[in-house]
């Protein structure tokens, strides 16, 4: 068991919450009506002592029960459980890159004029981050919000403004000496100017100010251009993490 493997995953667990929870013998059971794997999946996190063939299955029984696949969060802390669910005909539906660096010092501040920053999520950032994203769905865009006003950690939020618009958002989850970047959101007719860096930038230093030494970030391993940009900030990819599912003709599609 990789211990900074485990912290982070509660990091990320407790950042970035579901509409429903469930705490079944070590593992957290994440529901949220098909809007993302990560609010839709099986969280492994500590020791079974039940079976596990017996409670993989009961755990396909209670997400059929809501009209969703089992979908599971393997990390390297769970090879074991990984080769069972291959065995047992979950597929792996998609790979992202948890990535880490050490806040920086605050030497950029020139760099963020006309960046607004708020402890609060208000609607105009819901708006942006809701707007920005790839889903389309007006029902996956309305858990979409519900989830991100569940978040109770202390939240740094980002807006981005060009002739009095917002162009681009993100979000800063504070949880003791760590920060977490999310949502980092540009309007596609905006991208490539710099947007997104200052917004990372600005995140970072409030977590600097906030006393933290770390952040952290989640990123499709296919995302090639937000994983360049990330490493100019000194990221650098900690472990990667997979989504298995079984899908059945029963059960809807998760929208992520």
């Amino acid at each position: 068991m990789n211990p900074q493997i485990r912290r982070f995953e509660e990091l990320t667990v407790n950042a970035f919450p579901a509409l429903q929870t469930e705490l079944f013998d070590g593992w957290v059971l994440r529901f949220s009506d098909g809007f993302s794997y990560r609010a839709n999946c099986i969280c492994p996190l500590y020791p079974s002592e039940i079976n596990l063939e017996n409670k993989i299955r009961l755990c396909e029984q209670k997400y059929a029960a809501k009209g969703l696949p089992a979908v599971f969060k393997m990390t390297e802390n769970t090879r074991d459980l990984d080769g069972i669910l291959e065995q047992r005909g979950f597929s792996i539906a998609k790979s992202v890159d948890l990535m880490s660096a050490a806040i920086p010092p605050d030497s950029d501040a020139h760099c963020l004029n006309g960046v607004e920053v708020s402890e609060k999520i208000d609607e105009e950032w819901l708006n942006a981050a809701v707007c920005f994203s790839d889903i389309h769905h007006k029902a996956m865009q309305n858990i979409q919000k519900r989830i991100l006003r569940k978040i109770a950690g202390r939240t740094v939020c980002v807006k981005v403004r060009q002739d009095k618009r917002v162009v681009g958002c993100g979000l800063g989850v504070l949880d003791g000496g760590s920060i977490g970047l999310y949502d980092i959101r540009v309007d596609e007719n905006h991208r490539r100017l710099g947007f997104g860096t200052r917004i990372c930038r600005t995140i970072l230093q409030a977590g600097k100010a906030a006393n933290g030494m770390e952040a952290y970030l989640q990123v499709s391993c296919e995302n090639h251009k937000a994983i360049s940009l990330y490493q100019k900030l000194g990221f650098h990819v900690l472990y990667h993490y997979w989504f298995r599912v079984k899908r059945t003709d029963n059960c809807m599609d998760i929208i992520d």
